[in-house]
Parts: C-alpha cells; structure tokens; sequence
C-alpha cells in the first residue's frame, strides 16, 4: 500500500515516557513457545472514501492555497490530522468558525442539511468529501422518510456520520445505539418502520441489533443493500480469520475512529486473547510480548500504511520479524474527487482524479 503523499511534511511521533524494556528482558519475564511471527491482515488502512477525502483537502491547498478551513476531522486519524495542519488546514467544530467567504470542506462523515445551509449563510465556499457510501445512507433516509416510514437508525449518538444522517429526516428517525435500546425504542406506527445504520459498525453486533428489532416489530423492512461499508466489513472478515491464530493484536488507528475501535472488539470476540489500539507504534507496551508467539497487526479504514509499517519494525526489534499477509479480500473501489474541486482541478490541467483505498496514489 503507498503511504500519504503529505509523508514529505514532518509530524513528531509521541515521546515514550519510560525506558522500554530490552527483547531479553520480555523473554526472561515469560518465554514464548513456538516460533515468533507476524499475521498482517488485509485489507488493512485506508479505503476508498478516506484516501478521496485526504486528498481533497491536498489538492485544495495546493490549488487555492492555505488555509483551507475543515468541519470536524476529515477522517478520525491523529496523523493523518496533524499532516494537514502542517500543511495549512484548519479544522474547526461548526462552520459559524469559519471567516464567511472563506473555503471549507466537509469531512468524509457527512453534513446534514442544516450545515450546508448555515456555510450558505455564510457565503462560503464548499467542498464536500463526504463519502459516497455516506451519502448513500443520507439518500436513503431521504427517501423512505418522504415514503412515510419511520427510520430505526442504528448507529452510536454523537457520532459525526449519525448526526449527519438524522438531519436528513429527525422528524422520522429514531437513534438506536445498542441491543439494550433495540429491545426499549417505541414506535407510533410499527407497520411502516425501516432500519438503516452508520457504515462503520460491527456487523455483527448490527445484525443482533436488527435480528432483536425484528423480534418485536415483525414488519420491519430491510434497507435495500447494506449499509455497512465494505471497508468496514473487508476488515473485520480479515481480523476474524486472523484472531483465533492470535495471542495478541494489535490494531492501528484512534481512538475516536468507529470502525478502528470495533476492530479490536471483533479481535477478542473472535478468540484473540488480547487486544490493543495504538496511534502510534512507540503507544505499544512491550510487555504485551511476554508469552506470545504470534501477533496480528491491522488498522482501521483512515489509518496510513506508514504507521504500521512502524509497528512492523517495533515487532522486528523483539523478535517478530517472520511477516505473513493474511489476504481476505481484494479492494479496487474508486471514487472521483468532489465535484466541487473537478472542475478547478480539470482547468489547471491536473487529471488526478480517480483514487482507490489500496490504489496508487495520484500523483502531484
């Protein structure tokens, strides 16, 4: 996989705070038997929607100049954030933060329609990088709300991509977090009720939140395709098949990335007997190591290939050098860039415009 093209600009790694301890003195304090190995899931990192939205705010900077203002983050990634902001990025909360006039571009996660309407009224210019798995939800919600179906809308609260989502329709959309509130939500009209979902959760967890809801309204109508990416899904059926071969895994991302946080869950329901997300490879506690043979390493959907390669060269140091990729599936999406940004791109000549999560890069 071909790393950030912003690797050029520097971002410090976090300073460890203590003296690591030495390979031999992780061994002394519990032998592993077996040989020592690596299990590298994939597909692993960056998908589709993600590698689109990074670069749109790239080729914003580079053809209109900094600062290019961001609605929340453009995908949940410490790096990936601090790479941008080196480069002249500006996240803010709400767009009443941003200088009216000014460019900004709406995160991967989706807006709902109350926030273009306030850069509207504001007169700024927009660039939208929500995902196009996203604005399949916010069609969806769209359309069955004007159907006359009340929407069960799984998905955690708070959640930028729900917030997004529930602006499509809040007259008709219930919020259901978790199995809990599956078995309590009320409904007026239990003869008209769909469910859709936040594309980055567990796919398991959404069918036992369905499969319950489904128990005590017997019509409930399905969506008519998954909502659940199929990033989301590619890396959960990778650590699933990794996870019961796993003493430890490690999963790469942070720690307010849905489908990064999910991974490390579906690691240890899946028979990993521990796991652990990291921002960063100098996170890893070396005493994890003690006892184990075998780790297996993936990342969440807006994690950057470099930052597990700096896992994997942690791994080496103590001993889990032997690397075996773990290939589930293979991903050739691609999306184009905003439309809003095409146009500027097509009259400077600049023709990078179909990406993929595991592609190679436009470059420039």
């Amino acid at each position: 996989m071909v790393g950030m093209s912003a690797s050029a600009v520097s971002v410090p790694m976090p300073v460890v705070p203590r003296r690591r301890k030495s390979p031999e003195e992780v061994a002394a304090a519990a032998p592993v038997v077996g040989k020592k190995s690596v299990l590298l899931a994939a597909p692993r990192g960056y998908c589709a929607g993600v590698d689109r939205a990074v670069i749109a705010v790239e080729k914003a900077l580079e053809h209109y100049g900094a600062p290019v203002y961001v609605r929340k983050q453009i995908v949940h990634n410490v790096h990936v954030v601090s790479s941008l902001e080196a480069k002249g990025a500006i996240f803010v909360e709400e767009t009443d933060e941003v200088p009216e006039g000014a460019l900004v571009v709406f995160s991967a996660h989706g807006v709902s329609p109350a926030v273009v309407q306030s850069a509207e009224d504001r007169h700024l210019r927009t660039i939208d990088a929500t995902c196009p798995l996203v604005t399949k939800v916010h069609r969806e919600a769209v359309r069955f709300a004007k159907a006359k179906n009340h929407i069960l809308l799984i998905g955690h609260k708070g959640h930028e991509e729900v917030e997004g989502t529930y602006g499509e329709a809040p007259e008709s959309t219930t919020i259901v977090n978790n199995p809990a509130e599956a078995r309590t939500v009320q409904v007026e009209d239990p003869d008209h009720l769909i469910w859709l979902s936040q594309t980055t959760l567990s796919v398991d967890e959404t069918m036992e939140i369905v499969e319950i809801l489904r128990e005590r309204f017997p019509k409930l109508q399905n969506p008519p395709s998954d909502d659940i990416c199929y990033a989301t899904t590619n890396r959960q059926v990778a650590i699933k098949k990794i996870a019961p071969q796993a003493q430890l895994v490690i999963v790469v991302g942070s720690a307010n990335s849905s489908n990064s946080v999910r991974l490390m869950e579906v690691a240890l329901e899946y028979g990993a007997l521990a796991s652990h997300r990291v921002d960063f490879a100098n996170e890893i506690d070396e005493s994890w190591f003690e006892g184990v043979a075998t780790v297996g390493v993936t990342s969440g959907a807006s994690v950057p290939e470099i930052l597990v390669q700096d896992v994997l060269a942690l791994l080496a140091e103590y001993g889990y050098g032997e690397v075996e990729e773990v290939v589930t599936a293979q991903e050739d999406i691609l999306f184009s860039l905003p439309k809003e940004l095409r146009a500027t791109l097509k009259e400077a000549g600049d023709t990078s415009r179909g990406l993929g999560g595991h592609g190679q890069r436009p470059v420039g």
